[in-house]
């Protein structure tokens, strides 16, 4: 099952101390496929993924352990959607 993932940060200020925590949690779901892809925002107010799961049940708590969840200073919104068509090569 494939998700997107938007994720809003509440508070800017007090995500900062999490922001690198949160991105190792990234880049260590990205590399054991988790995580397809990811990305911030550009005015800075969040990000979002794509994730695979066997539910969104195991992606939740997958999610769970994000560093900017443990802070409380963000929000999550979970969608599962079906790929129609896709590139091989998204980033620049």
């Amino acid at each position: 099952m494939k998700f997107l993932v938007d994720v809003r940060i509440t508070d800017r200020e007090a995500a900062k101390p999490y922001l690198p925590a949160h991105l190792e949690y990234l880049n260590r779901h990205f590399e054991n496929g988790d995580f397809l892809l990811f990305g911030a925002y550009v005015h800075g107010e969040g990000g979002m993924l794509i994730a695979q799961s066997e539910s969104i049940d195991s992606l939740n708590l997958l999610l769970q352990a994000d560093p900017l969840k443990k802070g409380n200073c963000a929000t999550w919104e979970t969608l599962e959607f079906r790929v129609a068509r896709a590139v091989t090569k998204l980033a620049d």
